[in-house]
């Protein structure tokens, strides 16, 4: 069976999903390939690997542009097309689109697995737990099966699908992996919130791989091609103390590579911020998200005070780690001031990249629902964002939505250098232009590549940034075929 699966790129983070599937495709005996609809032509990939499914992981968002995509795929060529990722996984609903054939919900291995038997055999799909499927006699909607129980026992993602769809990340220093899945917390504004209240308690049980295999992983990626830095890409990295104090002895003797990894002020102490640090830890993500604690407490599902936060940030800072931060703007209900108590929160803790996003209402999140109830968002999923940097969805009064997009664009500058926030306080009152948009870009890229990932940036990235940064489009031909896709709708 010849499976291709789309994205829409593909960025430096890496499609862990995507490249986890297909090593299991691989691993039974099928072929793989992988393409990002912005810089690889379709047409002569759908010609020449002639795939029997097309697939798709699709956030809420992007599923637009990829349903697009897909009728206009289905318009030329025959293969059946399957959707997976966090939209279809709340939203299965979305099987009833033209030119979907299957949606799977939550963990895909083990389906993905049963659909590429399947299709060898000539079998149909209709039984296969985690798809809703589409029949001559309608949608069969099946149950959810377990969740893996064992990560260890998944073989390590295929790498070289990328580096076939991508040449130039074969030799990019930075690499992705996961040494977890599941997140215990229950925050109302991230998709764990829905994947626990699908799984129920399992979810909430972290699954975590053993040091062993997850160096041998990464010491696998380092003999095959260019390794210098290491970014773990869980949700949160393992915080239990008898695994961290394993990896902080064996990852330095056996890797030996500087990593970036996700924390919570609230789980962070002396002893296990020496750990991160004796290991090789150069940088975190750390979710600040409000400066407004009572919000943040109430509203968002974080129960972690301000002085927590600015302790955890001390101890980061005080073993050289450098920050990170993850910050909201437009939250339902906050207003604009718990917005600059956010900007005062971030130059109080000293982080060294303030990244601010515009809130979304993700379906499947609790405080995506509260906000419908409220009134504040009227649930449809049209207006929310293939991208947080952009727009809120909400509904806000013109004045403030000017302030919160000129905001995000100015919100790590303003951190940086608080004597700028009287000048630029103007520019809040009408929306931003392309030139806000740019400085937004650069900076990131410039913190991003010389503070939280350091790294020698090759021509490819850099390529890749300056596209990110004036919006090229770089393959016409798929602009023109997902063009096509609106006469096929």
């Amino acid at each position: 069976m010849r499976t291709l699966f789309i994205v829409r790129n593909i960025e430096n983070a890496e499609p862990l999903g995507l490249m986890q599937l297909a090593a299991v495709l691989v691993a039974d005996g099928h072929q793989v390939r992988l393409a990002a609809s912005r810089t690889t032509e379709l047409a002569p990939v759908m010609d020449s690997f002639a795939p029997h499914l097309v697939g798709y992981t699709a956030c809420t968002g992007l599923h637009r542009g990829l349903l697009r995509l897909n009728r206009a795929l289905k318009a030329r060529w025959r293969f059946l097309s399957l959707f997976g990722g966090p939209h279809p996984t709340f939203f299965p609903e979305m099987i009833a689109e033209d030119g979907v054939d299957a949606v799977c919900r939550g963990e895909g291995e083990g389906a993905m697995l049963d659909v590429a038997r399947a299709i060898d055999a000539g079998r149909p799909l209709d039984g296969i737990p985690n798809l809703w499927v589409k029949t001559p006699d309608g949608i069969r909607r099946n149950p959810l099966r377990p969740l893996v129980a064992d990560l260890d026992a998944l073989p390590f993602p295929d790498r070289g699908v990328r580096y076939e769809a991508d040449p130039p990340s074969r030799p990019y220093p930075v690499k992705s992996f996961l040494a977890a899945r599941g997140c215990p917390f229950r925050c109302t504004y991230c998709f764990n919130d829905g994947y626990a209240a699908l799984y129920g308690p399992a979810w909430n049980r972290t699954r975590v791989r053993s040091v062993g295999n997850l160096i041998a992983e990464i010491r696998s990626v380092r003999d095959a091609s260019r390794l210098e830095f290491v970014q773990f890409r869980e949700s949160i990295f393992p915080w239990d103390d008898a695994w961290l104090e394993e990896f902080a002895d064996r990852y330095p003797r056996e890797v030996g590579l500087p990593f970036y990894c996700h924390v919570r002020a609230d789980l962070l102490d002396e002893r296990r911020v020496g750990l991160l640090a004796r290991a090789g830890c150069v940088s975190v993500n750390m979710g600040i998200e409000c400066g407004d604690e009572d919000y943040r407490r109430r509203r968002l599902g974080r129960a972690m005070s301000n002085d927590q936060i600015r302790a955890a940030c001390r101890m980061l800072k005080g073993r050289g780690i450098r920050i990170l931060a993850d910050n909201m703007l437009g939250l339902p209900g906050a207003g604009i001031e718990a917005d600059w108590k956010t900007v005062r929160l971030n130059r109080e803790c000293g982080v060294d990249y303030a990244l601010a996003m515009i809130y979304q209402p993700y379906p499947g999140t609790a405080l995506g629902e509260a906000a419908r109830r409220e009134g504040l968002f009227a649930g449809d999923l049209d207006r929310i964002e293939s991208s947080y940097y952009r727009t809120s969805p909400l509904a806000l009064a013109p004045a403030e939505r000017c302030a919160v997009e000129a905001l995000q664009k100015l919100f790590a500058v303003l951190v940086e250098a608080p004597w700028l926030e009287r000048p630029l306080r103007p520019l809040l009152r009408r929306p931003p232009g392309l030139a806000l948009t740019c400085l937004f870009r650069a900076w990131y890229a410039y913190c991003y590549t010389r503070r939280i990932i350091p790294h020698r940036m090759g021509r490819g990235e850099l390529g890749e940034l300056l596209r990110n940064l004036f919006g090229v489009f770089p393959v016409e031909a798929n602009r023109e075929l997902d063009q096509e896709a609106e006469g096929v709708a």
